[in-house]
């Protein structure tokens, strides 16, 4: 095979790779954890000693008498009422803690892979997403959904960052790559398709490397997920421009 073809090749499968990013279970450029808005494993928790618990007792008819020990409840369950309660509370008592649940695809988990097994998520009824559980001598209505109706959305507002990045950037990306190789063919002008089958295939690396990195403690995904997407979003703009040129060259040669 020779070095044209090679170089076809490589970005094909680059270009290809970048296209699919997006719909493949590993989450490139993602979130090691379950996301999405709202938060999926948001825990909430207010004690017997702040109005809020009162209110909502009689509001919806709970017996504060019948509580559940932390005791009775899972590992896991345990964990999410222990850091929930040990949070910093509002100025209305209410404490809050997002559990981060792995997903289900990586290798190497810092935290846990189900979430409690006790406790209702998302939409539910009241007496699903509410629970008065007794600890450290205290009871608290702990909730871990949102009551029906309440206007949960996956829209396309709620989506995680990596859906955008992939949207935005390496979808574009994907396609300009395969484009610039298509006509380097036809050209045999090889620069712009070299460059830009390496920038993508460093990205789809960082990419990959992104979720074990934020595994690892070496970087906070909330942290570097903005400037991630600029970064992407940047270059694919620079590749529209290199496809710009490649086009202007390839159109002014067959002129001639």
């Amino acid at each position: 095979m020779d070095g044209d073809r090679r170089r076809l090749l490589s970005g094909l499968v680059v270009g290809t790779l970048l296209l699919l990013s997006g719909v493949v279970p590993y989450p490139v450029f993602g979130s090691p954890y379950q996301t999405s808005e709202p938060a999926p494993y948001l825990h909430q928790a207010v004690g017997d000693d702040q109005a809020d618990f009162g209110n909502l007792v009689d509001l919806y008819g709970f017996d504060p008498e019948a509580s559940t020990s932390v005791d009775e409840l899972s590992p896991t369950g345990q964990l999410a009422v222990e850091r929930t309660i040990a949070s910093e509370p509002d100025s209305a008592g209410w404490h809050r803690y997002e559990l981060p649940v792995c997903r289900d695809v990586m290798v190497v988990c810092d935290s846990v892979r189900e979430p409690p097994s006790e406790f209702q998520y998302g939409e539910a009824a009241p007496e699903d997403v509410f629970t008065i559980i007794e600890a450290d001598g205290q009871r608290y209505l702990f909730q871990t959904g949102v009551q029906e109706g309440a206007g949960l959305s996956d829209g396309f507002g709620d989506q995680p960052t990596s859906t955008y990045l992939w949207l935005f950037g390496l979808l574009p990306l994907g396609a300009i790559v395969i484009a610039t190789n298509a006509i380097a063919q036809q050209t045999g002008a090889n620069r712009v398709p070299t460059v830009l089958t390496a920038v993508g295939a460093g990205l789809l690396v960082i990419g990959l490397a992104v979720p074990y990195l934020s595994v690892a403690g070496v970087v906070s995904y909330d942290v570097i997920a903005q400037p991630l997407l600029i970064g992407v979003v940047g270059a694919t703009l620079a590749a529209v421009g290199g496809l710009v040129w490649q086009t202007i060259q390839y159109t002014g040669a067959l002129e001639t």
